[in-house]
């Protein structure tokens, strides 16, 4: 076949047969192709290497001291979730000693004022949870219509 003067046909019937493409691939890479130097990669590595350059490609990137702030940021956010966590946790102690007995617990007697304000605010938010929760059942159930 003559590669110099295909037409739109012809390029149509190379698209459907896959030894007409492979031909033409063979075509091109043998009087087309060029051949890189043999010292490109070095090269661009030079350029790439040189203070015009790497300051061209930090520009998107951030300053030390914004880096350090947004660090400090998760840090904070890290340590005040886990202190709210700490509050809200349930106690390590049996229901009794809160109970305000002091002999329900052999005598012993504790209290945590800071944890019992927690512990309310808590089955607070746990009660309006559960109430938006039936209430949206009870909204779309379709059975109770």
């Amino acid at each position: 076949m003559d590669h110099r003067k295909l037409t739109v046909n012809d390029l149509e019937a190379m698209g459907q047969n896959d030894f007409l493409a492979e031909e033409l691939a063979d075509y091109v890479e043998k009087n087309f192709l060029l051949n890189a130097p043999r010292d490109l990669k070095a090269s661009v590595m030079k350029q790439c290497s040189t203070p015009g350059v790497r300051l061209a490609s930090e520009t998107g990137a951030f300053s030390r001291r914004a880096r350090l702030f947004l660090y400090s940021l998760k840090v904070g956010a890290a340590v005040a979730f886990s202190i709210l966590l700490l509050a809200l946790l349930p106690p390590a102690f049996p229901s009794s000693f809160r109970s305000g007995d002091p002999s329900a617990a052999s005598g012993v007697f504790f209290q945590v004022p800071f944890y019992e304000q927690a512990r309310k605010f808590t089955d607070r938010l746990n009660f309006i949870s559960y109430e938006l929760r039936n209430w949206e059942v009870y909204r779309y159930d379709k059975q109770k219509e």
